[in-house]
């Protein structure tokens, strides 16, 4: 009778914690897991490989390796200051967001469908991004227009 209440409990403890057990904090930082908040360090790599090929199209073999020297120095340093400002991530939810949001956040974020539009959303932001760059340009063109009008009065 001990030994199975002895395998029971070891059974229990070898479960995962549940979102219940955890605290604000540690659901927060597998809030930040989940929506891949890493997503920003793609981001910015990818902008600069860009910005890399726009100045040099057609590399040599030997500015393509600097051009990945460069790349692997951005990807570092984005991803030191992302882990340095994360616990100031973890406080602004905890301050922005109850206990019970944060719960429901988190499993929707692990849900199928949670993580399908954390899969997506970047994406989704790229395309927008580039629909609505002419337009702000564009407005940035007229309301300097307006403001040069206003000043000329």
């Amino acid at each position: 009778m001990k030994r199975a209440l002895t395998l029971l409990l070891l059974a229990a403890m070898s479960f995962p914690v549940t979102a219940q057990q955890l605290s604000k904090e540690q659901k927060i930082e597998r809030i930040l897991d989940v929506t891949n908040s890493e997503a920003l360090v793609d981001a910015l790599v990818a902008q600069v490989r860009t910005m890399l090929n726009q100045i040099q199209p057609t590399p040599s073999a030997q500015q393509k390796s600097r051009q990945q020297e460069t790349l692997d120095k951005v990807t570092k340093l984005v991803r030191e200051r992302l882990q340095k400002v994360r616990p100031a991530m973890v406080k602004a939810y905890g301050e922005t967001f109850t206990d019970a949001e944060i719960d429901g956040m988190l499993a929707w974020y692990t849900s199928p469908v949670g993580h399908s539009a954390t899969q997506k959303l970047p994406a989704v932001g790229a395309r927008i991004s580039a629909i609505a760059q002419p337009e702000i340009m564009s407005l940035n063109d007229e309301i300097n227009k307006i403001t040069e009008d206003s000043l000329k009065r």
